[in-house]
């Protein structure tokens, strides 16, 4: 694995950054684009263990792996009601993947990653070894919007539901609805026609009429 690292131990010795960054537990060959797991490792916390490690990586001493396509895109991390978090994803980007040490062994990865296209983000070993690779998924906060067709029989069960549910008083929509017509049809027809104020033997409607019209005067001053 020094190869990937062009011979510079700031890849190796203890991890103290800026000055030294290792020991990591993969490699990342920017030629192949493989992110390439160290041998013996049998944990890996994609956030920490790839994600951070191949930031780093893009920050070598000589700025070499600066030149290869991004490895990996990140989305989520935002903050949501109540102290939480939008769950973070990350994905392999540019056709990167994944291939683990060669001898047989499990391995487990925690984190939500994807390959862009779809396609499993670990590829076979050079060798057939019995390898078991578990992923431990994060929870993360989803919606589904379903696809619903409402028919006519829908709508109308729809419409009765509404006005037939209790709203106050253990009255329905309806019930309510029909109170308040029958209190304006109670209203006379003719009640702009009233006389309000009798000492100027104005009606509703006159009285109305001059209220917005001192209203508009003002607002044009």
């Amino acid at each position: 694995m020094l190869a990937f690292y062009y011979g510079d131990w700031v890849f190796w010795e203890a991890y103290n950054p800026p000055n030294s960054l290792g020991p990591q537990k993969v490699t990342f060959d920017g030629v192949n684009k493989l992110i390439l797991v160290n041998y013996g490792v049998t944990e890996l916390d994609f956030r920490e263990d790839v994600y951070s490690a191949w930031k780093e990586w893009q920050k070598d001493p000589n700025h070499i792996n600066t030149k290869f396509e991004p490895a990996i895109a990140v989305i989520g991390g935002d903050p949501l009601p109540g102290n939480r978090a939008l769950g973070t994803t990350y994905f392999l980007d540019n056709s990167w993947r994944m291939r683990t040490w060669e001898g047989s062994h499990e391995l487990t990865v925690t984190g939500n990653f994807f390959t862009r296209d779809g396609v499993p983000p670990f590829v076979n070993t050079l060798r057939p070894w019995t390898i078991t690779i578990n992923l431990n998924t994060s929870s993360l906060v989803e919606a589904l919007i379903p696809e619903t067709t409402l028919v006519a029989s829908d709508i109308s069960a729809i419409v009765e539901a509404v006005w037939n549910d209790t709203l106050q008083d253990s009255s329905s929509a309806l019930a309510i609805l029909t109170t308040l017509l029958e209190d304006i049809n109670q209203i006379p027809a003719n009640v702009w026609d009233e006389i309000i104020d009798n000492t100027k033997n104005q009606t509703a409607r006159e009285k109305l009429r001059k209220i917005a019209t001192k209203t508009q005067d003002i607002a044009l001053r």
